[in-house]
C-alpha cells in the first residue's frame, strides 16, 4: 500500500481491499474503486445496502460513520481521508455557516467524475513522491473539500463567487512572498492569508489576475530561477539547484524544465554557457 499525507488530507493506494471490515471513521473518507468488480454489502444499523464495486464507483463516509462491510473478493482502490479542520474552514469561509451544524451525507457506490479525477491524480502524486509539489496537492484537496460540501452535505445553496482578480497591492505582496520562498514549501492558506481572502477566493482571483493557478505560477517561477542559476553558477550541479528551488528531486526539476523550456537543464546549460 502506497501512502502520502499533508496537513489537510492523506492518500492511500490499496492493492487489495479486505473481504470484511467494521468500524467508525475518524475522518471523512473517500474510497474510489479502480480495478476488479465484486459484490459489496454495507450494513449501517438495521439498514443493508448492496452493489457492485465497478471501477470508478465511490463510497463517501463522514466522520463518526460506523458501518460493517462485506465483499465477495478484493478490489484495488484509492482512499483519501480529509481532515475535519479543512472541511470546517471551507464551510465557514465559503458558506458562512456553523460547521457543527453541517453534515456530510454518506454515499454508497455512486458515480462522480469530479471525485474520480481528483482522487486519481492525488494517488498519482502519492506514487511519485508528489512531483507537482505541496501547493498542487493542497489546491486539489481544497477543491475536493468544496465539491463534497456543495454536492453531498446538508448545505444546498452555492456560495456567492467573488468577482475580479486580486487588488494590485495584494497581488504584489503574494508575488513577493513567492519569490522570497521559492526554495521552501508554499501552502495555499499562507498565500490566502497574505491576500486577506479565503483560499477559494485566492485560487479564482489569482487565476483571473495572472492567467494561471497559484501552483502553476510557482512552478514557472521555480523553473525561471533554475534557468538563471544554470547560467550564473555554471559549477552548481543540477541536484543542488533542484534542492535550492523547492523541487523534490533533480528529475522533478528536469521534467518541469523540459515542459517549460523545451530541453533538459543539462542541455540548456551546454547551449548557453
Amino acid at each position: 500500500m502506497k501512502s502520502a499525507a499533508s496537513n489537510c488530507f492523506s492518500t492511500h493506494v490499496v492493492d487489495a481491499t479486505p473481504l470484511e471490515a467494521a468500524g467508525t471513521f475518524t475522518e471523512t473518507a473517500l474510497g474510489l474503486y479502480t480495478a476488479a468488480r465484486h459484490r459489496i454489502r454495507r450494513k449501517q444499523g438495521a439498514r443493508l445496502v448492496e452493489g457492485w464495486s465497478d471501477p470508478g464507483t465511490v463510497n463517501l463516509s463522514p466522520t463518526n460513520f460506523y458501518a460493517r462491510w462485506e465483499a465477495d473478493g478484493p478490489s484495488h482502490s484509492i482512499v483519501v481521508f480529509v481532515q475535519d479542520a479543512l472541511l470546517s474552514r471551507v464551510i465557514l469561509e465559503n458558506w458562512g455557516a456553523d460547521p457543527r451544524r453541517v453534515e456530510i451525507v454518506p454515499q454508497f457506490l455512486v458515480r462522480d467524475p469530479v471525485i474520480e479525477a481528483v482522487v486519481t491524480q492525488l494517488a498519482i502524486e502519492a506514487g511519485n513522491d508528489s512531483p507537482s509539489g505541496l501547493l498542487y496537492a493542497d489546491s486539489a484537496c481544497e477543491f475536493l473539500a468544496h465539491h463534497l460540501i456543495q454536492r453531498y452535505s446538508t448545505l444546498s445553496k452555492t456560495p456567492a463567487r467573488p468577482l475580479g482578480g486580486l487588488p494590485a497591492h495584494r497581488l504584489k505582496v503574494v508575488k513577493n512572498y513567492i519569490e522570497e520562498n521559492l526554495g521552501n514549501p508554499i501552502a495555499l492558506h499562507e498565500l490566502a492569508g497574505l491576500a486577506c481572502v479565503s483560499v477559494r477566493h485566492l485560487e479564482r482571483a489569482f487565476r483571473q489576475s495572472l492567467g494561471v493557478p497559484p501552483h502553476r505560477y510557482v512552478l514557472e517561477r521555480r523553473v525561471s530561477a533554475a534557468r538563471d542559476l544554470l547560467l550564473s553558477h555554471p559549477k552548481l550541479n543540477i541536484e543542488e539547484i533542484a534542492r535550492q528551488l523547492g523541487f523534490s528531486s533533480s528529475s522533478h526539476l528536469s521534467s518541469a524544465f523540459v515542459r517549460r523550456m523545451g530541453c533538459s537543464p543539462a542541455t540548456f546549460r551546454r547551449m548557453h554557457v
